[in-house]
């Protein structure tokens, strides 16, 4: 690509293609360190203030990185934390073989809530809330995701006692099969993270995470099971099979 001074369009434009072309057919590799602002407008005769703002624009974006007292570089890409066969259940509390396999922070109770019971068709009805079971995906003792599992108190009346006892997961779930998740229907969706989420996974706040969202359902079609997992996109990356 070559810098048109007659085009229509800037040269800061024209310029900040031409970077990200350059990293794209590998003159500029991740982590490389690129020309100077200097050595640009030396090369095709730009002025400062032209390359400065190219420059900053791919900041911004992503692309670049400034290193204090070092230069410019090409920004790594991350190695993320993968999950293999992402399915919707793959962050469901009831679907696990042992909590002990997790780091489990607490199981909960909560009212009943309009969002909630709407989603578990309770909207209206006298019922006694919901359990509440939150962990963490740690990865090299980094927090790469949170995950929410919302279960109606009636179906495992007595889930957080028997956790607290440390029974186990399979006697937990004895006689109960009518209400284990068997399916599901869970979003996956990139937004700002809520101020919560921000703390729990160690973002600035308003920084974009990935959210999975959705109801498990049992056999019979009823739903048994909430889930909402807030991840980092920066850290981990959900394969689908």
């Amino acid at each position: 690509m070559k810098l048109d001074k007659h085009s229509s369009i800037p040269l800061y434009a024209q310029l900040r293609e031409l970077i990200v072309e350059r990293i794209s057919d590998g003159t500029y590799e991740q982590g490389d360190r690129i020309p100077s602002e200097l050595q640009f407008c030396e090369e095709l005769d730009l002025s400062r203030p032209t390359v400065r703002q190219a420059i900053a624009e791919l900041v911004s974006d992503g692309v670049l990185e400034i290193h204090k007292g070092k230069g410019t570089y090409v920004t790594s890409e991350p190695e993320r934390l993968s999950v293999p066969h992402f399915t919707p259940m793959t962050f469901s509390f009831l679907n696990l073989n042992s909590y002990e396999q997790i780091d489990l922070k607490s199981i909960k109770h909560v009212e009943s809530d309009a969002e909630l019971d709407a989603v578990f068709g309770l909207v209206g009805k006298k019922h006694p809330g919901y359990w509440l079971a939150t962990w963490p995906v740690v990865y090299e003792g980094k927090t790469h995701g949170w995950c929410s599992s919302y279960i109606p108190v009636p179906l495992f009346p007595d889930l957080a006692q028997a956790v607290a006892a440390g029974k186990r997961m399979v006697d937990i779930k004895s006689n109960k099969y009518a209400f284990l998740p068997v399916k599901g229907a869970v979003a996956v969706l990139a937004r700002p993270a809520k101020n919560k989420e921000a703390q729990l996974l160690e973002v600035p706040r308003r920084s974009f995470v990935l959210i999975a969202e959705g109801g498990l359902y049992a056999r019979n079609g009823s739903i048994v099971e909430y889930i909402r997992t807030a991840m980092r996109p920066d850290l981990i990356k959900l394969e689908i099979s």
